[in-house]
């Protein structure tokens, strides 16, 4: 492994760490309630912390498109190297059913400088499912998930259980093309469980 590159890590994670601290505390923003009359603003009450609000809440909730539901659940990749020890930022994440050699492609993202990507939003069982004792379905759905980046060899995990209304994580940790040897080929790992209920 390259001396240079891991001394160039440390300094950017001492950089950012620094960043971090001189950064300045910010003062709690108030809370909303509901059906709560308008306040006089006076002298007293604009130095307090507590909260005040003129206008009520609306009735009609507002849905997050990223919010797991009753049918969806989240997937998110978390790509390390040198047995976790550093993120791959920049890795491309694929996540799909079907083999390999032929793939349905759902949806990909790339890692962000912690190797973290953005939630997969993926169909799944009624969470209601999970609570019927010895039911014949499954209660979650299974998905593969291919990774690539420069200088890696590729990682597939095969049979990752994805819950509705679970936020789940999958992590990989990638091998180096410079040290792999003849193992060029891509390293393959069976996520599958069984998961007794």
């Amino acid at each position: 492994m390259d001396k240079s590159l891991i001394e160039k890590y440390k300094n950017e994670m001492l950089k950012m760490y620094r960043s971090s601290k001189a950064m300045p505390v910010m003062a709690p923003m108030p809370t909303v309630t509901e059906n709560t009359a308008p306040v006089e603003m006076t002298t007293e009450n604009m130095a307090s912390t507590e909260t005040v609000t003129e206008t009520t809440v609306p009735d009609t909730p507002t849905v997050n498109p990223q919010t797991p539901t009753d049918s969806t659940g989240r997937l998110t990749a978390i790509v390390t190297t040198l047995r976790t020890l550093y993120p791959v930022p920049g890795a491309r994440v694929t996540v799909f059913t079907g083999n390999y050699d032929d793939m349905t492609v759902l949806d990909t993202a790339f890692t962000d400088q912690s190797g973290r990507t953005e939630a997969f939003i993926l169909p799944a069982p009624n969470r209601d499912l999970s609570l019927t004792s010895g039911a014949s379905d499954k209660p979650y759905a299974s998905y593969n998930m291919l990774i690539q980046a420069d200088g890696y060899i590729d990682n597939i995990h095969l049979n990752i259980p994805v819950f509705s209304g679970v936020d789940s994580l999958q992590s990989s940790n990638m091998m180096l093309r410079e040290t792999a040897g003849e193992n060029k080929g891509p390293q393959i790992f069976d996520e599958a469980q069984q998961f007794t209920l």
